[in-house]
């Protein structure tokens, strides 16, 4: 088999290339393969970790039965096609930015057949979409997606540098009396859920979390939160610990007859000058009445 390189795969290391072109092999074989010219890159042996560059030839002989099987996109209803032009909040080129409903899963999976990745996949066309950044399924909000896998490394190496701002509008329980405060603590993961504690211990991370109060009611307070870490469940691990659950979160708070009220309503993509912001909920509204 023949691959002329293209943009998508300009600056992939030879392994990661082949892994994706042939999920039957294991990297073990590809490493024999290329060990023994049996993948060879414009008609000469290399590396592994040889970085393809747009227009490169790869030739793999004798791979028989590990090739990957064109996947097929998923058929949307029109109300599944309606969702997805009702959430899409930012599309260029490049970029899409979704408006994610609470409880609305994003990747196939623990008993579903596909999510919102998959959906919006199909709705594109494109099979290198994925989404650079997660929330919990009870979260919702905007969500980052790239079309090519040059974006996707792109715009996740921006993601770890920190350098891609978000910011959440909180519904919390009870009213909140500083008008901004910042908690820094370890976070780990146990079994079922994550638990905060004061002091490091082994297999624990830091965490750092500012909120600044937008709105207090008779029950409950409307924040605005910013990761300064990305742990799991962060946010609302350190509203439950300070007294102030989330409304609606069943796993760290308190049972409630509406969908959890956290909300990521500010995205700013510095190196794209992508700046978003949405309004607060009016589920959020109808709570705090």
């Amino acid at each position: 088999m023949e691959y002329k390189i293209d943009n998508n795969f300009h600056d992939t290391r030879l392994d990661k290339f082949i892994r994706r072109k042939y999920e039957g092999l294991n990297l073990t074989g590809i490493f024999k393969m290329i060990r023994k010219g049996k993948i060879k890159v414009n008609g000469k042996k290399v590396k592994q970790n040889y970085r393809l560059q747009e227009g490169d030839l790869v030739k793999v002989f004798n791979a028989t039965g590990g090739e990957t099987k064109k996947k097929e996109f998923v058929d949307l209803s029109p109300k599944e096609v309606e969702y997805i032009k009702n959430g899409i909040v930012y599309e260029d080129e490049k970029i899409l930015v979704f408006n994610k409903e609470a409880d609305m899963v994003m990747h196939k999976g623990s008993g579903h057949e596909y999510g919102l990745s998959e959906m919006l996949k199909s709705h594109l066309q494109v099979e290198e979409f994925t989404f650079i950044n997660r929330i919990d399924k009870a979260t919702s909000g905007m969500i980052i997606g790239a079309k090519s896998l040059p974006v996707t490394r792109e715009l996740s190496e921006e993601m770890r540098e920190r350098n891609i701002e978000k910011k959440y509008y909180i519904l919390v329980d009870g009213v909140v009396s500083k008008d901004e405060f910042e908690i820094r603590s370890y976070l780990k993961k146990t079994e079922t859920k994550v638990v905060e504690l004061d002091e490091y211990e082994p297999g624990a991370k830091e965490s750092l979390s500012y909120f600044k109060v937008i709105k207090r009611g008779r029950k409950n307070t409307l924040l605005e939160g910013t990761l300064g870490t990305g742990r799991t469940h962060q946010l609302r691990v350190h509203l439950s610990n300070l007294g102030h659950p989330i409304s609606g979160d069943a796993k760290y708070g308190k049972r409630a007859d509406h969908s959890m009220c956290l909300f990521s309503h500010w995205v700013n993509i510095g190196k794209y000058g992508i700046k978003l912001n949405l309004e607060v909920p009016e589920e959020f509204l109808r709570v705090m009445k």
